[in-house]
């Protein structure tokens, strides 16, 4: 892999840190993930990177660094270059920062609300010529508009970070912590409940349909996520909307069921198909891998 390795690209997004090993065809060669204290919990995060990097390859990378996630909250902190939307994604490989040797794909901005993109950016750039609306799920959720390479506009809901902190604090919370079924009945019902926008039930409709015997105790944690799921697809697309859903695993299938229950006209692809792609070209296009 030595001989052929010509770029590092790593996403470091709260408690994960994953980086690929591409060559200079943009092909993977080898990959880890691995979980870490999330950025801001450590003062030298670059070192902490490097540290990771020697690990998992042998010896210190010796090609070029490129980054996005958290990490590119520094730039912010140190007075970098801010972007805000409409941009042409083009714009990205010309701006980015560094920390180090690290380069670091900035994040893009919104004024009117206040957002910021927080590594969505990556993945868009990584979606080639995708238009219009896209859903980009993980532990947050960016609904972005694009048009003809440009970010028009979006915004970034905390979904499921927010269930997971109405199950552990607070009157939503496992009180008396027992095994969670995850039921797939009852997670299409309480997204289906959502989607009723004349008559969507509150988050605390969940707690009263245990404490009322009509819902089991068991399925309170896949009954909020649906409740949840449906109402973030609710508030952001319509019936007959046409929505790229980028996102894998169980949140690929959860969104793409709330999606499909709206009545949009879905499709789907990888977020981390994307991200690979997105770095790699950002690279490429911003010199790192050299003169073709």
């Amino acid at each position: 892999m030595k001989d052929s390795l010509a770029l590092i690209g790593f996403e470091w997004a709260g408690p994960q840190l994953r980086a690929w090993a591409f060559d200079g065809e943009g092909e993977i060669l080898s990959s880890v993930q691995l979980r870490e204290e999330p950025v801001a919990g450590h003062a030298d995060w670059a070192g902490r990177l490097r540290y990771h990097l020697s690990e998992w390859l042998g010896t210190a990378p010796d090609v070029p660094v490129i980054g996005s996630g958290d990490v590119s909250a520094s730039l912010l902190k140190s007075g970098g270059i801010q972007l805000n939307a409409p941009l042409p994604l083009a714009q990205l490989p010309g701006q980015l920062g560094m920390a180090g040797s690290i380069h670091l794909v900035p994040w893009i901005g919104q004024l009117a609300p206040p957002d910021l993109t927080c590594g969505a950016e990556a993945i868009l750039f990584g979606l080639e010529d995708a238009n219009g609306a896209i859903c980009i799920v993980g532990q947050h959720t960016r609904h972005c508009v694009v048009e003809h390479g440009r970010l028009l506009e979006f915004s970034t809901e905390i979904t499921a970070e927010l269930r997971d902190l109405l199950l552990s604090h607070g009157t939503m919370s496992l009180q008396a912590p027992g095994p969670q079924t995850f039921d797939m009945q009852v997670f299409k019902d309480w997204i289906e409940r959502a989607l009723d926008t004349d008559d969507s039930p509150p988050v605390f409709s969940v707690e009263a349909a245990i404490r009322r015997g009509a819902l089991l105790p068991a399925n309170k944690a896949a009954a909020l996520a649906g409740l949840m799921i449906g109402a973030d697809v609710a508030a952001h697309y319509d019936p007959g909307d046409e929505v790229l859903l980028v996102a894998d695993g169980p949140l690929l299938e959860a969104y793409g069921f709330a999606l499909d229950a709206l009545g949009a006209d879905v499709e789907e692809t990888s977020a981390v198909e994307a991200l690979q792609d997105g770095l790699f070209e950002i690279a490429d296009l911003a010199g790192l891998l050299g003169e073709d």
